[in-house]
């Protein structure tokens, strides 16, 4: 199973792991008798081993045609999420006013998500003209990028901004999320 720090799935300082994709996964070995060995990684690389066979599930996947093809969704949602354009707190080049301050920026999104295509969609119809860097990190290294103005902006949950180094610019888009097995 793979196991990455979301809002879903998180590890205390005693390796206790907890959240709302942990609970529904014990709830699951209840019934099947499953026990979970636990792959951690980031999110990237945790999809790309979903697709290679390498991991069996996966929480927070949304759906596309092309994983359609290539593994199984659970019939309902584990829910919705809403995908956030964030740029570090002290940007004043950025403002969530005026959209052209984002023309000609750098704009992180996590490898293989369906955040690019969100963005992309988003970028278009609102007239932004930015370049799009594909990130396999975490969230934590991701963010650490942004801080680090390696990126100017970053496309994230909107639960994962940290409101002391990150802003939230503007919502991009969103999409309904599932299990999904290979």
């Amino acid at each position: 199973v793979g196991w990455f720090e979301s809002p879903f799935n998180r590890t205390d300082e005693l390796d206790r792991r907890s959240g709302y994709a942990y609970e529904y996964q014990q709830k699951l070995a209840a019934y099947t008798g499953w026990t979970y060995e636990y792959v951690e990684g980031s999110w990237p690389e945790l999809l790309r081993m979903l697709q290679e066979g390498k991991i069996d599930l996966l929480s927070d996947v949304s759906y596309t045609p092309e994983r359609g093809e290539k593994m199984l969704f659970s019939t309902l949602p584990m829910g919705a999420e809403e995908y956030c354009l964030f740029a570090a707190a002290g940007n004043r080049e950025i403002s969530p006013e005026d959209l052209t301050t984002l023309n000609g920026k750098r704009v992180g999104v996590n490898r293989g998500s369906i955040q690019a295509d969100l963005y992309r969609s988003w970028a278009q119809s609102t007239g932004v003209e930015t370049e799009l860097v594909a990130l396999s990190g975490t969230e934590e290294e991701n963010f650490s990028l942004l801080n680090r103005g390696r990126i100017d902006l970053y496309v994230s949950l909107g639960g994962f901004g940290d409101a002391e180094r990150t802003t939230p610019v503007c919502r991009i888009g969103a999409s309904d999320f599932y299990f999904a097995v290979n």
